[in-house]
Formats: structure tokens, sequence, C-alpha cells
């Protein structure tokens, strides 16, 4: 049987697909309010009208890079979270759904593509700032940050929301730096050990989270220190002009 050619890529789609990796690596090089869209069409060798048509905005051009693997990252751990059990001990689950959001990222990691590379050092700046522009992604990651939360639940059915929703937010800080490839571990035993050793350090990351999370979500309520008043629960008027909503 012959095989099937793939169709070849339109110039407009080559195009945009230019502007997207060069607009990931400037990115993850020097965030998004130290990348101007004159470095992107020198770098891209592009002019700003092709940036215009693709993108209309830098804002824009920032949650379509941002998109991009997301979709195809979140799609991947909603399929293996699926695979974790609905019975069994509680930490073999927990460790289930722990290796369902970090081997898909793992994979990916390992392989010689620079481009996920640079997302993953991009989107560990942008989730540990308060970049506006998360607002405009906000929708599609938590939607999967929520099937997780949810995943917990099921096998913590006594835990609190809020405990829930820490777990979640502790995996995906740990896994967040540990794929940013910051060179801080090169730099920590002056190359002995690598930042980008992702193997290693994706088998040390698994081990830690399921054994804390554990630890976090079956600890009885009682033991709880009472949760502090979110400031924006306290009635102190009507909310200012202009402020945002956070993404959990």
């Amino acid at each position: 049987m012959p095989k099937l050619e793939k169709p070849r890529e339109k110039a407009g789609d080559r195009v945009r697909r230019q502007i997207l990796d060069h607009a990931e690596a400037l990115f993850a090089e020097r965030g998004f309010f130290g990348s101007s869209v004159r470095d992107l069409t020198t770098r891209a060798g592009v002019r700003l009208a092709a940036i215009n048509y693709h993108f209309g905005t830098k804002e824009e051009l920032f949650r379509s890079v941002l998109m991009r693997r997301a979709e195809e990252l979140g799609a991947e751990r909603l399929e293996r979270l699926a695979q974790v059990p609905k019975r069994g001990p509680a930490a073999a689950r927990t460790r289930a759904i722990v290796s369902a959001f970090i081997a898909p990222v793992l994979a990916r990691a390992m392989t010689r593509d620079l481009g996920w590379r640079n997302y993953f050092t991009l989107i560990a700046q942008t989730g540990s700032s308060r970049l506006f522009a998360l607002e405009l992604v906000a929708d599609a990651f938590n939607r999967v940050a929520l099937a997780f939360v949810v995943s917990f639940g099921e096998v913590f059915p006594r835990a609190s929301r809020r405990t829930l929703h820490h777990a979640y937010q502790l995996m995906l800080a740990a896994t967040l730096y540990t794929f940013a490839d910051n060179r801080r571990l090169d730099s920590l035993t002056s190359g002995r050990i690598r930042s980008d050793d992702f193997a290693a350090q994706s088998e040390d990351l698994i081990e830690m989270l399921s054994t804390g999370l554990f630890a976090l979500c079956a600890k009885p309520a009682s033991t709880r220190p009472a949760p502090r008043a979110s400031p924006q629960s306290c009635p102190k008027g009507p909310a200012r002009k202009g402020s945002r909503r956070r993404p959990t």
C-alpha cells in the first residue's frame, strides 16, 4: 500500500508557525515585557504586517504561543488521568494522578524539540508572575486543573475543597520549576548535577509529590489550622474599578 504524503504546508501557515516558534523562544528568553514586536520581526525575519495579519496584537500573539502547546499537553494529561484507578490504595492512586500530570511533560522534555524546552521555560515564568495575559488563557488551563482537583477529591472525599486546590497548586508549582531548566542545579553543584537531567528529577519529583500530597490530603481536618480569611471575602465596600479576577 503506497504511503500517504503529508499535505504541503501553505505559505500562510508556514509564516504563522515561524512567527510562533521565534516568539516562543524570545518570550522564554526575555519575558513578555522584555520582548518587543520589533525584536520579533528581526528574529523571525518577517515584516510587522505579517504579525498584525496573523495575530493582531502582541497580547494575542502571546496567547497563541501559550495555547499552541497547552492544548496538546492538556489533552494527554486528561487521557492519562482517565486511566487512574477508581478503587485501590489511596497512596497508589495519588501516585497515578501525579504521574498523569508529570509524564506528558517529561516525554516532551526528553525530545530534541527545543520548542518544548522554550515552552516549559516560558510557562514557568508566566505561572509565577502576575502577568495580565494569564487571564487570556485562564479558562483553558483551568479546565485541566479542575479535572485534577476533582480526581484528588475522589481519592480523598473527606479533604476540604481548600486542601484539594492546594494539592494541585503545589503539584503545579513543583513541576513548573523542575522543567524550567533554569540552570540553578548547575550553579549550585558547579555542573556536577544538571538542571536538564529531567529523567532523574522526574523520578524524585513524583516520589516527593506522591508522598507529600497523600500526607496532606489524608490529614484529619481537626489537625489543620483554621484558614485565614481572604481579603476578597472581607466586606470592604465595592471593588475598585479595573480590578481583575485571578485564574485559579
